[in-house]
C-alpha cells in the first residue's frame, strides 16, 4: 500500500505536513501532523493579566488581531466576573468591530489570492488563469495592492501590523478622530473599487461563464468568481467533504449584549444558538495522539499548561484534538454563514450543489461571499463611530477570577482561556481554528474534520496529489496559531542590513549598522 508524505501543505508558516495511505488509488487513511511545538501559554504564566494580550498576539503574524483581541475578551470576562470591570465603552466596542473586519478582509484577500488563487491558476494547474499566477498575474498583483491598501487603514486605528497595541484593556487606547475616520473611508474605498459592487455580482457570474472581463464592474470579482468557477470544473464540490458538523463562537459584540453573528452549532442538519456556558462546558482536548503529557489534554480551563512527551507512543502531532461533545467539528467563514442562515446570490446553493455541504468549493465560496458582506459592513461601521468620543474607562490586574474569551479568526472559532489569582496569570489556554479542522485524532481513534474530509478521496497522480492540497489549502490553516517555537541554545551571526548609512551608531553598547553581531 502506497504512502505519500506532503511536506509542507501549506503556502504559509510551514510546519505542517500529511501522511497518506492509498490503496486502489484511493486514501484509506490521513494524518495531519502538526510540526513544531508551541509553548504561548507557558510564556504568559506568573505574568499580570494585561500582558497575556501583549505576548498572545504574537503567537502569528497574520492571525494577531484576533489572538490579541481574544486575550482581551477573556481577562475582561474574568475581571467582570470578579467584579471589577463594568465594559467598554460603546466607541471601543465600535472600533473593536471594525478593526477585526478590516482585518478578516484582508485575510481573505491572501487567503482567495495568495494561498488557494495558485492551486487553480494557468501556472500551476494550466487552467487559462493567468492572471491568478503567483507573482506574476494582474489580479494576484492588483489584489497586493488592495492587501496593503485595508492594513494602512487598520493601522490608523490598530497601529502597525502585525504588532498592534491600540486593542486596550478596558477600551481602546487610541481616540477616533474625523481625519482618521476619513483616512479608514479612503482607503476602504480604494478596496472597494478593486473589488466591485455588490449588486454586480450576478453579471459578474455572466461574464465569467461566457469568458468576458469587465473591468469596470470589479477586477477582484470578476479574479474571485473565476476562481469558484475554475474550482467547480476541478470537482472541489465532490471532494475534501466533511461530516458537515459546524461551529462558531460568534463575533461582533452588538452593544445590546448579543453579537451580530451569533454563536452556533450545526449538527445533523439542526442549527442551535447555544449560550456561553453551554459551549464552554461542552469544549474538551484530547492529547492522546499528541506529543504532551495526558494532563496536558481535558476541559482547557482545568488542564495543565502544555506538557511536552515527544516520545509519546502513537502520537504524531503537536497540535492537540478540540472536541464539541465529543464530535470534531468544522469552523471558519462556512460555518458562520451557516449558523446565520446566509447563502449570498444563492452560490453555494447552485455551484455548490446544497448550502450547508462541506466540500473545498463550498470553502472557498463562502470565503468569497463573506468577503463582499464585509466590504459592506465596514462602510457602515464606520458612519456609526462618533470622533473624538470615550474609548476607555481604566482598567486593574488586582483581581482574582477566570474568564473565556471566545471569539472568530478568519479561519474559525478561537478562544483564550485564563486563570488569575491575586493580579498574576496562574493557567492559560488557547484553542484556535486550525486545531479544531486541521488537529490529530482523539483517544477514540476520531480524526479531525481535514482527516476525515480527504480520507476516500481519488488519488491520480502519487507524485502530485494536488486535490488533497487544495482541500487543506481549503481549511486556510495558520500553523503558528497551532504551534510556537522556541529557538535552540547556541550561538550564531547575523548580518545587520541598516536602514541607515553603514557606520552610523545606533548609541550605547548596541551594536552600529553593518557590524556582525551573536546572539544567543
Amino acid at each position: 500500500m502506497p504512502e505519500i508524505e506532503i511536506d509542507p501543505t501549506t503556502r504559509i508558516e510551514g510546519h505542517h505536513s500529511t501522511t497518506l495511505q492509498v490503496e486502489d488509488g484511493h486514501v484509506t487513511e490521513a494524518k495531519s501532523h502538526i510540526d513544531m511545538f508551541r509553548g504561548m501559554e507557558m510564556v504568559v504564566l506568573d505574568r499580570p493579566p494585561s500582558d497575556a494580550p501583549v505576548f498572545t498576539q504574537r503567537v502569528c503574524g497574520v492571525c494577531f488581531t484576533v489572538h490579541r483581541m481574544s486575550s482581551l475578551l477573556a481577562i475582561e470576562n474574568a475581571a467582570k466576573r470578579a467584579g471589577v470591570f463594568g465594559g467598554v465603552p460603546e466607541t471601543a466596542r465600535q472600533m473593536r468591530n471594525l478593526l477585526e473586519r478590516i482585518a478578516t478582509l484582508w485575510n481573505h484577500a491572501v487567503h482567495m489570492f495568495a494561498l488557494v488563487g495558485p492551486d487553480y491558476s494557468d501556472a500551476v494547474a494550466g487552467t487559462g488563469l493567468d492572471r491568478l499566477d503567483p507573482m506574476e498575474g494582474e489580479g494576484y498583483k492588483r489584489a497586493l495592492e488592495a492587501q496593503r491598501e485595508l492594513l494602512q487603514g487598520f493601522a490608523e486605528f490598530g497601529g502597525k501590523a502585525p504588532h498592534p497595541l491600540t486593542y486596550a484593556p478596558g477600551g481602546m487606547s487610541a481616540t477616533p478622530t474625523a481625519g482618521k475616520l476619513q483616512n479608514i473611508r479612503d482607503q476602504v474605498e480604494f478596496v472597494s473599487d478593486w473589488l466591485g459592487p455588490t449588486d454586480a455580482i450576478p453579471e459578474i457570474i455572466e461574464n465569467v461563464r461566457n469568458g468576458e472581463f469587465d473591468a469596470d464592474l470589479g477586477e477582484g470579482l470578476h479574479d474571485i468568481v473565476s476562481l469558484l468557477f475554475a474550482a467547480k470544473e476541478a470537482g472541489a464540490d465532490d471532494f475534501g467533504v466533511g461530516p458537515g458538523r459546524y461551529y462558531c463562537n460568534g463575533i461582533y459584540p452588538d452593544g445590546d449584549g448579543g453579537r451580530e453573528i451569533p454563536a452556533g452549532i450545526y449538527v445533523d442538519g439542526e442549527l442551535t444558538h447555544p449560550e456561553k456556558d453551554d459551549i464552554t462546558s461542552a469544549i474538551h482536548e484530547s492529547t492522546a495522539r499528541s506529543w504532551y503529557t495526558d494532563d496536558s489534554g481535558g476541559h482547557p480551563m482545568e488542564e495543565s499548561p502544555p506538557k511536552p512527551d515527544p516520545e509519546k507512543e502513537d502520537a504524531y502531532s503537536w497540535g492537540k484534538a478540540p472536541r464539541y461533545d465529543g464530535m470534531n467539528m468544522e469552523t471558519g467563514s462556512l460555518a458562520r454563514l451557516i449558523v446565520t442562515e446566509r447563502d449570498p446570490f444563492d452560490l453555494r446553493a447552485t455551484l455548490g450543489g446544497d448550502p450547508t455541504k462541506s466540500s473545498t468549493l463550498n470553502r472557498l465560496i463562502a470565503r468569497a461571499q463573506e468577503s463582499v458582506l464585509l466590504r459592506d459592513q465596514i462602510l457602515d461601521v464606520l458612519d456609526d463611530i462618533e470622533p473624538d468620543s470615550t474609548v476607555n474607562r481604566g482598567w486593574t490586574d488586582d483581581f482574582s477570577g477566570e474568564g473565556v474569551g471566545l471569539w472568530e479568526a478568519s479561519r474559525g472559532a478561537l478562544s483564550h482561556w485564563v486563570k488569575i489569582e491575586d493580579g498574576t496569570i496562574t493557567n492559560y489556554q488557547i484553542i484556535t481554528p486550525t486545531l479544531w479542522n486541521l488537529g490529530p485524532r482523539d483517544e477514540n481513534g476520531t480524526p479531525s474534520i481535514f482527516e476525515q474530509s480527504v480520507e476516500g478521496m481519488a488519488v491520480e497522480d502519487y507524485e502530485n496529489p494536488i486535490n488533497v492540497m487544495r482541500t487543506v489549502r481549503s481549511f486556510d490553516p495558520c500553523l503558528a496559531c497551532s504551534v510556537h517555537v522556541e529557538s535552540p541554545a547556541g550561538t550564531y551571526s547575523e548580518e545587520v542590513t541598516p536602514a541607515s548609512p553603514a557606520g552610523v551608531a545606533t548609541g550605547g553598547d548596541r551594536p552600529y549598522a553593518g557590524q556582525e553581531v551573536d546572539e544567543q
